[in-house]
């Protein structure tokens, strides 16, 4: 969705034939590079999400098994919460300056 959202701002603000003259910039021969980055970003923020919430479950799983009374709740408030919020500002931080990115 963020990355629709992005390329729309893009050919919304510099229309169509100024969307695909952007590609061939700084020079022609990075174009497949620019092409590329169209998927690039999209994969990157996945794979960042992906892994932070990965990381989150190993660990809170390795928790649980050391400790598995009291402690896991409060690491659990800290990775379900507060980790999902920092989560969701970085993704929109990062899809907010991917869009300024396709407009300039």
């Amino acid at each position: 969705m963020s990355i629709v959202l992005i390329e729309y701002a893009g050919i919304h603000q510099k229309g169509v034939k100024g969307w695909v003259k952007s590609f061939a910039e700084p020079m022609s021969i990075i174009t497949p590079i620019n092409i590329l980055e169209i998927f690039i970003k999209p994969l990157s923020l996945c794979m960042r999400l992906f892994g932070n919430v990965l990381g989150a479950f190993v660990v809170m799983e390795l928790i649980k098994i050391i400790v598995p009374a009291i402690i896991p709740v409060a690491f659990s408030l800290y990775f379900d919460i507060f980790d999902g919020l920092i989560q969701a500002y970085v993704f929109v931080f990062l899809t907010a300056l991917f869009i300024k990115e396709a407009i300039e």
